[in-house]
């Protein structure tokens, strides 16, 4: 417990620094929506586990839009459907976002429901990544994944800076509960991100980023992102704070993206263990045609929640993408190789996915 206090002092230090305004010149985020504009794409999926019988579902059926609402303020609204997933969010409508943002030239404030500032991958609309489903370390080590049914999501608000020279910061405040949920008395959730953006020419970018979190803990259910969790986690108190690391390179038809996530879970309660967390993913992309994409993913997760981390693991993820109509039409093929660190069982899976936009 006591080598964690620098951990957590440099969090909070940073956090403070960042939420009371970093003021960065020549803002260029000021951007104005004078039209209302909403899309919807659907993403229907067949999942084949090794052993077992396969099944389709509806991944995501998805309605999303922006458009003014007075002077500098514009809203954007989310709405996501999904069915036979073999979740406890299937089978309901739900609000992903709804937000209302005022843009300025010193900068960009966000209110409402949203994604809080933390992982790069999380930021990657689903529809244009080149794999069928996110990394596990983003799913489950971001501040609100895999809790309830808040999509990553949270109750919050948030102001964003960003300069000429490629440099951003966002700083939010946030309930803590996860949207979606009810109130358990968590909270408040703190978190800062900086990234850093270069384009190098026409074809070569470089993007880096570095995130914090900190968060009260009363009453949260912890078990979505700690496979095997001891018992407590279920109704979570303390407090947790997580870091983030990442970058990305692309150059020419070729991109290469790396993250590296870690949580530090502080418990209050006696009986109950504190668990240190971490997993990250390396992935490289290349656009073989105009068409035809292929792409190979290594991820790991160790959340530690015993002394020799039998419930971590490592997967290998190989994607081939073919593209009818650009991103907006396609379909997708990952082959899901999986190694578990207790004993490897037969649970490779093979899925397809077929995506469309409808306007």
């Amino acid at each position: 417990m006591r080598e964690m206090v620098p951990v957590f002092g440099r969090s909070i230090a940073v956090l403070a620094l960042a939420a009371v305004g970093i003021s960065l010149p020549s803002s260029v985020l000021a951007q104005d929506i004078t039209k209302h504009d909403w899309q919807s794409y659907t993403q229907v999926r067949y999942t084949a586990p090794e052993d077992q019988e396969g099944y389709v579902s509806l991944r995501r059926l998805k309605l999303f839009g922006q458009g003014p609402i007075a002077d500098n303020w514009s809203y954007y609204l989310q709405f996501l459907n999904k069915e036979n997933n073999q979740s406890q969010t299937d089978d309901e409508i739900w609000v992903q976002e709804a937000n209302a943002i005022l843009a300025t030239k010193n900068g960009k404030l966000t209110v409402g429901q949203f994604k809080p500032p933390f992982g790069m991958e999380r930021f990657i609309a689903d529809w244009s990544m080149p794999f069928i489903e996110r990394a596990q370390p983003t799913d489950r080590l971001i501040p609100d994944g895999s809790i309830g049914g808040s999509f990553a999501r949270d109750y919050g608000v948030q102001w964003q800076t960003k300069n000429s020279r490629g440099l951003s910061i966002a700083s939010g405040v946030f309930v803590g509960n996860g949207a979606n949920n009810s109130f358990e008395g968590n909270g408040p959730l703190l978190v800062s991100r900086a990234t850093y953006d270069r384009k190098h020419s026409d074809n070569r970018r470089f993007h880096a980023e570095v995130a914090l979190s900190w968060r009260k803990d009363a009453n949260i259910d912890f078990r979505g992102q700690l496979p095997g969790a001891p018992a407590g986690y279920a109704n979570f108190a303390g407090y947790d704070v997580r870091q983030d690391v990442a970058v990305a390179y692309d150059w020419g038809r070729n991109s290469m993206h790396a993250e590296y996530l870690a949580a530090q879970y502080h418990s209050d309660r006696f009986g109950v263990p504190s668990i240190n967390a971490d997993g990250g993913y390396v992935e490289w992309t290349n656009d073989l045609t105009d068409r035809w994409q292929g792409a190979v993913r290594y991820e790991f997760l160790s959340p530690h929640t015993s002394a020799n981390d039998a419930k971590g693991f490592a997967w290998t993820t190989l994607a081939v993408n073919y593209r009818i109509r650009s991103d907006y039409d396609r379909v997708q093929l990952d082959y899901i190789i999986r190694h578990e660190n207790a004993a490897q069982v037969e649970n490779n899976a093979l899925v397809v996915q077929y995506q469309r936009f409808f306007w």
